[in-house]
């Protein structure tokens, strides 16, 4: 069992993020996120800012498919040299043997980008094309720039927040009256496979805070899916996971507000197919997410 974080933890300091980080995993860091520092610490907008010729900016409602300028990229950089500081130790060895990044995924990227004329890249075939091919270069790139600087071993963490919303058709279009036909979660898996199965690195699907998809996330046979322990209940949800996992499929669960320990006896009771995560409320202190992280190492040794 291995215990590790998302990505996103409060405060604006990556600094302190990464020594925290750092001190509560160890074997496994994962590069911070701090949306609280506002826009340009976006996750969408980051991860976009990566994608090899597609210029992004800033829109009235969102982050719009047009030229627009390099600050998001520099603030990656910027992240990558603080976070490669704070992990290197007096004898200028770097100390985590293995580093995860997070980047949101084709699905989520084609939601929340809009096209020059307003309406969401997930509607266009081309640009959702173009958005995934895009995708799978800047993740290639991206991991083997952290495994070149860290000298460790890289986990790709794919982030797709919207993936149920898209797959029961719950989106709005470009205005209030225009709603997005639902994607069948086949189409939905298979794109994601595609993704999963051109990087050269260990797999992370993120699922967290939404009932789970599970026909997209069996066709993605991604490595492991990582999601919210509330969106498992009643017996048809354990049984679907649990055959994910008979699958060969890995399991990060969030820790939260719910005994943990009884559901992973339910699927997996030999407890070696599963990992944890800390579920930290946005409210959180960098201090109290500290304290979920050594809970949850707790839970996992």
């Amino acid at each position: 069992m291995r215990a590790y974080g998302l990505g996103p933890l409060p405060g604006t300091s990556m600094s302190e993020a990464a020594a925290m980080v750092l001190g509560e995993t160890g074997d496994l860091v994962h590069l911070p996120q701090l949306p609280q520092r506002g826009i340009d610490s976006d996750p969408l907008g980051l991860t976009a800012a990566l994608l090899p010729g597609i210029p992004v900016d800033r829109g009235p409602r969102g982050w719009v498919l047009r030229p627009g300028n390099l600050r998001l990229r520099d603030r990656w950089l910027r992240d990558l040299d603080c976070c490669q500081e704070t992990w290197t130790d007096s004898k200028g060895m770097i100390v985590p043997p293995q580093v995860k990044v997070q980047l949101v995924g084709p699905w989520s990227l084609a939601a929340g980008l809009e096209t020059p004329r307003g309406h969401r890249a997930l509607t266009d075939s081309g640009a959702l094309r173009d958005l995934t091919e895009a995708f799978i270069e800047a993740a290639t790139e991206q991991a083997a720039e952290i495994a070149r600087r860290f000298e460790a071993r890289v986990l790709v963490q794919v982030d797709e927040p919207l993936l149920a919303q898209i797959a029961a058709g719950g989106l709005r279009g470009s205005h209030d009256f225009e709603q997005i036909a639902p994607i069948a979660q086949e189409k939905l898996g298979a794109r994601l496979h595609s993704v999963f199965d051109s990087i050269e690195a260990e797999t992370l699907l993120g699922l967290r805070g939404q009932r789970p998809p599970w026909r997209a996330i069996r066709r993605s046979q991604v490595s492991t899916v990582l999601l919210s322990h509330g969106a498992i209940r009643g017996t048809a949800q354990i049984d679907a996971l649990g055959e994910l996992l008979d699958s060969g499929m890995r399991l990060g669960l969030g820790v939260g507000d719910r005994e943990v320990r009884t559901l992973i006896h339910e699927v997996s009771p030999a407890d070696d197919a599963v990992d944890l995560f800390p579920e930290i409320p946005a409210e959180a202190s960098l201090v109290e997410a500290a304290r979920a992280y050594t809970e949850v190492s707790r839970l996992a040794s």
